[in-house]
């Protein structure tokens, strides 16, 4: 790959970073560079490429994607023709950065707050609903679910959660559906508007499980799983979930990090997991609250908590090729983070309410603060399924 960055660096008017895979096809493995999206003004070649006496490249060309040069998907030297399509990419894709800009700016603001911003006058007088309470209440009654759940499993299974860390997601949708009901519908719904971003995804559908204890039930007006995997392996999971289609979603889980082999149980937490993980949880809870009716200005509020932080180092464990320097250690044990947003924000533009939801947790870590550019990578990465 890095031979490959380096031709392009000398090549290219202006540098962008590539990926390298691998991929097999008919049974041959063949090497697959991947260009980046979101191009806001083209790229020409900065120097000729000659092949002998041949010129492959010329100084000035730019090359495009088209189906104009010979009526079939190729890249060559752009025609008169493809130029209407090049600046209308470009224009789109300088509307989304605008778009994104705002959004990351906005992030977190209440609708007083941006009303005093963009007028300078004080709506002291508006009181405007609050998802915060909603979500924290979800959260502590969620918990209460799982302890009365996990009382019923052998000891064995309790001392693995009494003796590691944990996280939790509670998500509340503003205004409630009063009059629904858990049934198969709703529970259909759910599984299918799930995008499965990762192997084992939040709010993980469990009816085909061969565990039949592990499916989900109705309980108190909502359905309610609890799956035990402690087998060994990479796959070992603590996770209990509730779904209630008033609005109110709560997901429990061990920490990753104590259910692993890579690292020792009570050490470690994983950064670049904790960013997969948040973001996960609201790119979902955005599908769950669409495909389940709820209009366009609904409102979604995220309680996240994390458990047993103390004595814990930030690392990246799963992802070895995130660097993260060392030393940096908590001494708190718990935290609690809430970001509302809207439903129509779109999956691509979380970025900035992940990273509202996450850095009072880095900071317990001797004042660690996670890079923006590094949070959108890794939810770009998750949105497109290339972890």
């Amino acid at each position: 790959m890095d031979k490959i960055q380096a031709i392009i660096s000398k090549f290219a008017s202006d540098v962008f970073e590539i990926a390298v895979h691998f991929g097999k096809r008919d049974g041959q493995v063949y090497p697959v560079i991947l260009i980046p999206e979101g191009i806001v003004a083209p790229v020409a070649a900065r120097c000729d490429l000659k092949d002998g006496s041949q010129f492959l490249i010329r100084e000035g060309d730019i090359y495009f994607r088209t189906l104009k040069a010979n009526g079939t998907p190729s890249t060559a030297k752009a025609r008169p023709n493809d130029w209407q399509d090049i600046t209308e990419i470009c224009f789109q894709n300088r509307e989304a950065d605008i778009g994104r800009f705002l959004r990351r700016q906005l992030a977190g603001r209440s609708v007083e707050n941006l009303l005093e911003a963009l007028t300078g006058f004080r709506a002291s007088t508006v009181s405007l609903p609050t998802l915060f309470g909603r979500a924290t209440a979800v959260t502590n009654a969620g918990h209460g679910h799982f302890l009365k759940a996990i009382t019923s499993r052998k000891q064995s299974e309790v001392s693995v959660v009494e003796e590691s860390g944990t996280w939790s997601v509670a998500l509340a949708i503003d205004p409630p559906h009063a009059d629904a009901r858990p049934d198969k519908v709703f529970l259909n719904t759910v599984a299918g508007a799930n995008p499965q971003y990762t192997g084992w995804p939040v709010w993980v559908d469990s009816r085909n499980f061969q565990d039949r204890a592990q499916a989900p039930n109705v309980i108190d007006k909502a359905w309610q799983a609890l799956i035990v995997s402690l087998e060994t392996g990479w796959f070992k999971h603590i996770d209990f979930s509730r779904l209630d289609p008033f609005g109110n979603f709560y997901l429990f889980r061990v920490l990753e990090d104590d259910l692993t082999d890579k690292v020792r149980r009570g050490t470690a937490l994983d950064v670049i997991m904790v960013v997969i993980r948040v973001a996960e949880a609201i790119a979902v809870g955005l599908n769950f609250a669409r495909s389940l009716d709820w209009q366009a200005d609904a409102r979604l509020g995220f309680n996240f908590r994390w458990t047993g932080l103390s004595n814990r180092e930030l690392c990246s464990w799963a992802s070895p090729l995130a660097s993260i320097s060392p030393g940096h250690v908590a001494h708190d044990s718990s935290v609690d983070t809430f970001v509302e947003l809207p439903l129509d924000t779109p999956v691509s533009a979380i970025a900035s309410y992940v990273q509202q939801a996450t850095r009072d947790l880095f900071v317990l870590f001797n004042g660690y603060t996670l890079p923006m550019e590094a949070i959108e990578h890794w939810v770009q990465r998750l949105i497109e399924r290339r972890l």
